[in-house]
């Protein structure tokens, strides 16, 4: 019995360290049009090494959009991005293509942000 209880007390002591985190930072995403046109999109994506993994889809010439409700703690975001066209979507273009030329990005406080717009601030293989 005293085992049970051990344990049930250590597993809401785990649950409330998450139901605590600070989920206020963002990444503010933005296409440049031209020279991203208007019949292309662009995926956006935020990951870390814990297994956060955010994305967001936006169409050439639309406005910025957020990427919200980020973990702000020190482990580094990966920011990467990939361009496609309409036709080619069902080719299954490489997730990730461009990667951000700032490299990982730490949004350890709360309400931190970071703005990135494509393709000026990516490395892209093309």
């Amino acid at each position: 019995m005293l085992k049970k209880m051990i344990m049930a007390t250590l597993c809401m002591i785990n649950l409330s360290a998450y139901a605590n985190e600070d989920l206020s930072c963002t990444v503010e995403v933005a296409v440049a049009t031209p020279p991203v046109q208007f019949n292309q999109n662009v995926a956006f994506n935020v990951t870390n090494e814990f297994g956060l993994s955010k994305s967001l889809t936006m169409f050439g010439g639309k406005t910025p959009q957020f990427i919200d409700r980020l973990p702000c703690s020190p482990a580094p975001l990966t920011i990467s991005a990939t361009v496609y066209s309409i036709p080619t979507l069902f080719q299954g273009p490489a997730i990730g293509q461009c990667v951000l030329k700032a490299g990982p990005v730490i949004l350890n406080g709360s309400g931190n942000s970071v703005s990135v717009v494509f393709p000026y601030d990516f490395n892209c293989p093309f």
